[in-house]
């Protein structure tokens, strides 16, 4: 799992490495070798920086292992212990039996090499064969230093920023360091420069880069040194500029880089064009991430959005008392009404408007004074903030009552000065996504804010912030914060979930798997996932597909998300025994969606595919993966109507800190989106605003004739699950009215129970009481049960492009329907069967009635029925479609 990171390390010692995962190679490799072997574990690197030097010689002549202590982590308490009681010494007669733990880090001469690999050739596990070998007298067993390793059992990522001065970009990366810490990632972080404004305190692993000289091959040979000494598998920059990024990646470590602002605010040479910036780049909101993209930074691209601690606003003391303290010591009064401005001074934030803003609010509150309270420092040396600074003081200058403005500086303790504060005012000209606006929402401080950058996508999960368009006068601006000033005050809503520190940190966490994964394909084959491959419609047509295109030679694999791994339904355990892989992720009941997820994302990177198509998932799993693949085209299959209400329902209350709030926002990541029916092609187009593909279901054209039906009882079938969304109930209705005008009948409904809906099956036995009709339940042989109709008939809800009518007009049976979805393009309306609509158990009875007592003519409906199927509905046809598709 961390292998690269121990590869990079050999590598860089000039050793090239081969990573062997499977045992029986681990065996060969053993046993042939006429050299000796170097191991080293997955996960460790060397103590020492540089190449490793030569391996000396056993003096007694005896063949050689030589061991590496571990020197970090929680097996290095066990080396200590060992080296302290023996030395490096293990063939001391005083010492009984070798008690050396599994190494880490050792050469082996080849002798030993093939003793090793032969007590794994006889079955021993890898702890009991290294015990078993180190056992043996005749190998000359002892610690080399040079040999001593860090080992670490997880990942290890190295933070780098320009410095950790108060400002918002580093207190996220100081933020994101603690948090992923609390995830079991190990972190450290290195600055590059000295800091020009006051620091936040240094974190427990801080490499001070400062002293590099400024060129941007100098500071990334010395953040790769870091990372080799950190054992870190990748570099998460912060503030780098371009040539910094790139120069970093050509170093063989991958790079992760965070996006804070808006592209006026993008480090030098970021979005100027050139070769790739990143392995990742992470954007701090929705709008930078647009803007990366239009760009075309040449990495994938994904929305994480800025998270704070709420606790850190909180208070040691009563929020009223702290208010009083504050305004007492400004000679403010407690009925003051105070705007607060929390940035540090640069242009991009105008806060030099403040004060003309503040004028224009204090007579629309008169005789109420209203304060104006300024927080932050500007960076020494900066051109832009001593700008910004001097056009602020100018600003105040002209301001009539100076003792109605103050200036805090940099503050550490923020919940401290928005206690004091009524309300916070941000009019930047952009943003990334502010801090300081989820530290005053967070407060519970009302925010009045310009539609910058993120600002939008705060507002859009909170009542608390009033959005202004982005040119908002000094007059607009003023009247909204009167309204709030004279609003009666209400209990705030809590800071929304998105934005909270735990959330980011999981969200960044959740990318890092990918980038470390090397990619060794381009991908082969095509991954269907689907909810379960319970018996149903969209469920045969996927089993049907993936058999079908395995049997062209297409290599193909499954994935479901609601089934229990130790628990196949009928459907998994058929492709299971047709040799098609299924991965069974446990069900989100069982597992939080992300870690299932994540099961699944971690099946895909080891086996990337050409294509994945999404066959009748959960919107939130799905909207899951397409998030956090980085490769591979995504297609969504809609299966029919129920599609876009399920998306309707989970975009009405999305998963917070997931960014994709909106159909259109999911359909962008998507490659397309594939319809069974042509006339719901528009609607796909309009919600979700990807291209749109059509491809029918197809199913297998009976090559047997149909037999001749025995005169007698008139047969009427129909298969649908017992699920009140099939709405078998206007079946019997129609049924119901039809029975007095039709020769002798039975009604077989083939069907099993859908799970949940037992009450609902129970309700349709009691309403079709008195009627002909034989419950056939889940049905093993549809083709006998199809043969044996004289008329199939469906209630074609909810709309899709149903398999059961497809199969009907296969095997010869002429059809009525209702006219919803694709029935209307399978069942062509007096050619091959009757169209009715939907709702109308009348004109359903009468169709039924008419086609009763006419056989010839459901005998050349049926003929017709068959001809549509070969021409429009055929596997083959199903299978090239997708094909092309997926370019398999």
């Amino acid at each position: 799992m961390w292998i690269e990171r121990t590869r990079r390390a050999l590598r860089h010692a000039g050793i090239e490495s081969e990573a062997i995962a499977s045992r029986e190679q681990w065996i060969e490799r053993l046993r042939s070798t006429r050299e000796p072997v170097l191991w080293m574990a997955s996960g460790a690197w060397p103590l020492q920086e540089g190449a490793l030097p030569s391996i000396p010689s056993s003096a007694t002549g005896r063949p050689l292992i030589a061991l590496g202590a571990v020197r970090d982590g929680h097996e290095a308490k066990r080396w200590q212990t060992l080296l302290t009681k023996h030395g490096g010494d293990f063939d001391r007669r005083s010492w009984p039996a070798p008690r050396i733990p599994t190494p880490a880090s050792a050469l082996l001469a080849p002798e030993a090499a093939g003793q090793l690999g032969a007590r794994l050739e006889s079955g021993d596990d890898w702890t009991t064969a290294w015990r078993r070998l180190l056992a043996m007298r005749e190998f000359r067993k002892v610690h080399l230093p040079i040999l001593d390793v860090r080992r670490w059992r997880g990942w290890r990522v190295l933070m780098v920023v320009t410095s950790i001065q108060i400002g918002g970009a580093e207190r996220v990366t100081l933020d994101l360091a603690h948090e992923l810490s609390r995830l079991g990632v190990a972190v450290a972080v290195a600055v590059l420069g000295r800091p020009t404004r006051p620091s936040f305190p240094e974190p427990a692993h801080f490499f001070d880069l400062s002293h590099v000289p400024r060129d941007a091959e100098t500071r990334a040979r010395a953040i790769a040194a870091a990372a080799r000494e950190f054992g870190a598998d990748l570099v998460h920059g912060h503030l780098l500029s371009a040539a910094e990024a790139r120069a970093v990646r050509a170093q063989g470590v991958p790079l992760v880089l965070t996006l804070h602002n808006m592209p006026a605010g993008w480090p030098a040479g970021v979005g100027d064009g050139g070769p790739p910036l990143a392995d990742l780049i992470l954007a701090c909101s929705v709008a930078v991430a647009e803007q990366a993209q239009e760009a075309n930074l040449g990495a994938p691209i994904r929305t994480v959005w800025n998270g704070i601690d709420p606790a850190a606003v909180a208070l040691r003391e009563p929020r009223e008392s702290v208010r009083q303290k504050w305004r007492a010591r400004l000679g403010w009064s407690q009925g003051d009404f105070v705007i607060i401005a929390i940035a540090n001074p640069r242009r991009q934030k105008c806060l030099a408007r403040l004060p003309a803003i503040l004028a224009a609010v204090q007579p629309r509150l008169a005789p109420r004074s209203v304060r104006l309270l300024l927080a932050g420092a500007p960076s020494r040396g900066s051109v832009d903030a001593g700008q910004a600074a001097s056009e602020l003081d100018a600003a105040i200058a002209t301001y009539p009552h100076p003792e109605s403005i103050h200036s805090t500086g940099a503050v550490q303790e923020i919940g401290e000065v928005l206690a004091a504060s009524d309300v916070l005012a941000s009019v930047s000209a952009f943003e990334g996504l502010s801090l300081a606006h989820l530290e005053a929402l967070a407060a519970g401080l009302p925010v009045v804010a310009t539609d910058a950058g993120g600002t939008r996508e705060i507002a859009a999960q909170t009542t608390s912030l009033r959005l202004l368009s982005i040119e908002a006068t000094d007059d607009e601006v003023a009247a909204a914060l009167a309204e709030i000033a004279s609003a009666p005050r209400t209990s705030p809503p809590p800071l929304p979930a998105s934005f909270h520190r735990p959330q980011m940190a999981a969200r960044t966490f959740w990318f890092y798997p990918q980038i470390l994964t090397p990619r060794r394909s381009a991908g082969d084959g095509l991954w269907l996932i689907t909810n379960n491959f319970s018996i149903g419609g969209a469920q045969s047509s996927a089993r049907r597909l993936l058999l079908g295109l395995a049997s062209r030679g297409i290599k193909v694999r499954a994935a479901v998300m609601e089934e229990h791994p130790a628990k196949p339904t009928p459907g998994r355990a058929a492709l299971l025994a047709d040799g098609i892989p299924v991965t069974a992720v446990p069900p989100p009941a069982a597992l939080d969606s992300p870690l299932a997820v994540a099961r699944l994302l971690e099946a895909i990177t080891a086996d990337r595919p050409r294509a994945i198509l999404f066959w009748n998932v959960i919107p939130v799993l799905k909207i899951l993966i397409t998030d956090s693949l980085l490769e591979a085209p995504l297609f969504d299959v809609s299966p029919g109507e129920m599609y876009f209400h399920s998306l309707a329902r989970y975009f009405a209350n999305p998963r917070p800190a997931l960014p994709c709030r909106h159909p259109r926002e999911y359909g962008a990541r998507l490659a397309g989106v594939v319809v069974k029916y042509a006339t719901e092609a528009k609607q796909a187009m309009h919600t979700l605003g990807t291209p749109v593909h059509v491809i029918s279901n197809g199913v297998p054209l009976e090559t047997q004739p149909r037999p001749s039906r025995t005169p007698g009882l008139l047969v009427l079938g129909t298969a649908a699950r017992l699920s009140p969304d099939k709405r078998l109930g206007d079946l019997l209705e129609a049924v119901r009215l039809a029975a007095p005008r039709l020769p002798g009948f039975v009604l077989r409904i083939a069907g099993g129970v859908e799970r949940g809906a037992e009450a609902h099956a129970r309700e349709l036995r009691r309403a079709a009481r008195g009627l002909p009709i034989e419950w056939c339940g889940e049905l093993t042989d549809t083709r006998n049960f199809l043969t044996g109709l004289d008329l199939f008939v469906m209630i074609s809800e909810p709309s899709g492009c149903p398999n059961a009518s497809l199969e009907a007009l296969a095997a010869g049976v002429a059809v009525v329907a209702t006219d919803v979805g694709g029935a209307g393009e399978q069942i062509l309306d007096g050619v091959c069967g009757r169209l009715v609509p939907r709702r109308n158990a009348a004109a359903l009875a009468e169709a039924i009635v008419t086609l009763a007592h006419d056989p010839v003519l459901r005998a050349a409906f049926a003929t017709a029925g068959r001809a549509h199927i070969r021409e429009r509905f055929s596997m083959e046809r199903m299978l090239d479609n997708y094909t092309a598709l997926c370019g398999l």
